[in-house]
């Protein structure tokens, strides 16, 4: 059996799980067992088989029994854990995937045990802090650099043995509590740690590792508290379905959420890994629309301005203007506000700029990805020898907007440039560095947690970059695939279950156009609320609408008109749905009502033109059409529909008129198609066959053309056109076309 075949079981055993359907995930394990040849596996599969169908007997005979639910719970924790087992053993043969080549390593050299690797670190960075105390000697340097290459072979060590560790027993769990709490340990190092931890739970659950890193959550230092967050957050969504038969691990959950302070830390989170939801649409935006529209920017300044023109300072200033004009008119000036304001926001605007940045060595290493920036990494000790380089490293060390896997790219970018460039670099990452930093310590003022934020958000794009560009991502499942309806995860509820938490999460969604979770959650708030909100209803209208729901939209929209009748935003609404549905006589009914509130709204007055229109009262609909161009004369939008109106009213001269102020400004292929109808129904030949040319070259093809002529014959009928002329009439358009 291959890897995909042990791969394919393993997923449909947990698909089954998932379902309680316990019978089925039993003889889909079986057939694990029997290709491992694993007696004690099928031994006990058939152990647990035979105890499920006891308490099936006893449940559908009546009989009760108190410990029924924990005795399934049992069972069912025994299946997964089996399925777990028996996939690793059978994968571990010859998987490539990189967590198995590890696994395989480690069985084959004398691995220390997890207080031996905290004595050694302990000792390596001692010897490390000395070695900074020598004056400036030539071999200080060296000494630092070999220090720092061992420190980091250990620590390299060291997430590989806690990624691809076992199942904890209750002595080996003591001393991961002991390495997470241990004071003496650096925090690079427990910052490796959690995120090795998070990455093999991700790979096989544990409930006593998911509470070390629960207890990681409370560490004192911010870095190491939010790393063990977002990776709890994302086992927890993982795992929600497992996590019911785990009562112990439940009741922890519910504990920490009695904390305030924690709670609070999910929701940032929680809004953050939405916000990660926009990063591959940032970074389609900057490859395909901003970065392009600059370099045409660019060139056409270079061609409208003399740079000879810039030599005097004092001139600048006449120069912006000029400059400014063709940036807003380019569309640049609007796309490159949109992104400082998601940058600003915490979006993760930098993905597709250091992309590209991802071939050193050094993002080959699995552990690299997590680890967190420091000016003493092996690599960048030379960087920061000269005093220049120093100030440089401190910017980049501080970037609020930079995470660490992107402040490696940039360093190690920084090694291929020649030293000369390294202060101009850092005088310009200095100046914004420090205005962040600032803007950062004013936010503090009023939010103490905002460094945590920061951090949390920094290390989420950490995590994206390592599932997205990972050399070897396809050895993992990509965590950023998650569902953002956080309301269906049940573990998750006691941490986000406030109505106030809820809100939030729900406008956040909302603001994103995140619509399928934002209705879900808006539905929750309204089934657990008894004072309820006539905009939640508008919101989840608005959202199904928007996910083509037009009837279900229609039904939310109600509930909003009955608790705030007099609302003219929720009666537009309901009007406009009425008309998707085809339902003009109700929609009518709606914009008159609307009317009543706002009876000099030209919009308002064009809406119900149209629902005349769309009931064939052709005279109603003019009414309101000329209603609007009288009172609003400034308004263009009444050309059209009067020009076609009056075509199907039969009133040609004057939609001859209208089509003919239309072609004069900016036409549409239709209003060159239905001007020519108006030509072909007055027999006036040669004009209809050179407005259906015009047409069909806004059309892009004769085809595309055709097409829409011939969703207009019934109309052409009605208005008396002889359909016989028809395929004459279009051999002479291909042979006019053709001409042209």
């Amino acid at each position: 059996m291959n890897y995909n075949e042990v791969q394919n079981i393993r997923n449909r055993i947990l698909e089954l799980l998932a379902l309680n359907e316990v019978k089925e995930a039993c003889a889909q394990l079986l057939v694990l067992a029997v290709n491992l040849r694993e007696w004690q596996i099928t031994e006990k599969v058939s152990e647990l088989e035979t105890t499920y169908r006891y308490m099936l007997s006893y449940q559908f005979d009546g009989v009760a029994d108190p410990r029924r639910e924990d005795v399934f719970a049992g069972i069912m924790r025994t299946l997964y854990e089996l399925t777990d087992d028996a996939a690793d053993e059978l994968m571990g043969l010859d998987s490539p995937t990189i967590f198995y080549e590890k696994l395989r390593l480690e069985s084959f050299r004398n691995q220390p045990t997890l207080p031996e690797y905290k004595s050694a670190l302990m000792e390596t960075e001692g010897e490390f802090r000395l070695a900074e105390l020598m004056g400036e000697k030539d071999d200080k340097l060296a000494k630092l650099k070999h220090l720092a290459v061992k420190k980091e072979r250990l620590a390299a060590d060291l997430f590989n043995t806690v990624f691809v560790s076992s199942r904890l027993s209750a002595e080996s769990q003591d001393d991961y509590f002991d390495f997470v709490r241990n004071p003496e340990l650096g925090v690079t190092d427990k910052c490796l740690f959690v995120s090795a931890l998070t990455l093999s739970l991700l790979h096989r659950f544990d409930p006593r590792k998911l509470s070390v890193l629960l207890a990681a959550s409370g560490a004192a230092h911010a870095e190491i508290r939010a790393r063990a967050l977002v990776g709890l957050v994302f086992v927890i969504i993982k795992y929600d379905k497992r996590l019911r038969f785990y009562p112990d691990t439940q009741h922890e959950l519910e504990l920490a959420a009695e904390n305030e302070t924690f709670k609070k830390a999910v929701e940032t989170i929680l809004v953050q890994l939405i916000r990660s939801k926009q990063t591959e649409s940032i970074s389609r935006k900057m490859i395909d629309e901003i970065i392009p529209e600059m370099m045409k920017f660019s060139t056409k300044i270079g061609r409208k301005l003399n740079v000879e023109d810039f030599t005097d300072e004092n001139d600048l200033s006449d120069k912006n203007p000029d400059w400014k004009k063709d940036l807003d008119a380019s569309g640049l000036s609007k796309k490159l506000q949109e992104y400082s304001e998601l940058h600003l926001e915490g979006a993760d605007v930098f993905h597709s700029t250091f992309a590209n940045l991802k071939h050193f060595p050094f993002f080959r290493e699995l552990n690299n990805w997590f680890l967190p920036f420091h000016t003493s990494y092996s690599q960048l000790i030379e960087l920061s020898s000269g005093n220049k380089n120093n100030v440089l490293l401190t910017a980049v060390s501080k970037s609020g907007y930079m995470c660490d896997s992107d402040k490696y790219s940039f360093c190690l970018s920084l090694l291929q440039i020649p030293e000369q460039q390294h202060q101009m670099i850092a005088m310009r990452l200095g100046e914004e560095s420090g205005e962040l930093e600032k803007l950062q310590k004013e936010e503090m003022l009023f939010n103490p947690r905002i460094s945590d934020e920061i951090i949390s958000n920094q290390y989420i794009q950490n995590l994206y970059r390592f599932f997205k560009l990972f050399p070897r991502r396809d050895s993992f499942d990509d965590i950023f695939t998650f569902n953002a309806n956080f309301y269906q995860y049940h573990s998750l509820k006691p941490l986000i279950r406030e109505q106030a938490t809820m809100a939030r999460l729900a406008m956040y969604c909302f603001d994103k156009n995140h619509f399928r979770e934002a209705e879900a959650i808006y539905s929750l708030l309204i089934g657990q609320n008894q004072e309820i909100h006539d905009e939640w209803w508008q919101k989840i209208g608005y959202c199904r609408q928007m996910l083509n729901d037009i009837e279900g939209a229609v039904s939310a929209y109600k509930q909003a008109d009955l608790l705030h009748s007099d609302n003219s935003w929720t009666i537009k609404r309901l009007a406009h749905c009425y008309r998707l549905l085809k339902k003009p006589e109700i929609a009518l009914e709606y914009f008159r009502r609307a009317e009543a509130l706002q009876p000099n709204n030209p919009g308002i007055q064009m809406n119900i033109g149209h629902c005349f229109l769309d009931m064939d009262e052709y005279n109603e609909a003019l009414n309101c059409y000329f209603k609007v161009e009288f009172t609003d004369t400034a308004n263009a939008k009444t050309q059209r529909p009067i020009a076609w109106t009056t075509l199907l009213a039969g009133k040609l001269d004057l939609s001859e008129s209208y089509y003919q102020q239309l072609i004069a400004g900016k036409p549409s292929l239709h209003d060159y198609l239905n001007l020519g109808h108006i030509y072909l129904r007055t027999n006036r030949l040669k004009l209809a066959v050179e407005n259906y040319v015009q047409s069909l070259k806004l059309a892009g093809s004769y085809d595309s053309f055709v097409k829409h002529f011939r969703e207009d014959e019934e109309i052409l009928r009605k208005m008396g056109v002889d359909m016989e002329i028809v395929p004459r009439l279009l051999d002479q358009i291909r042979y006019s076309e053709g001409n042209g």
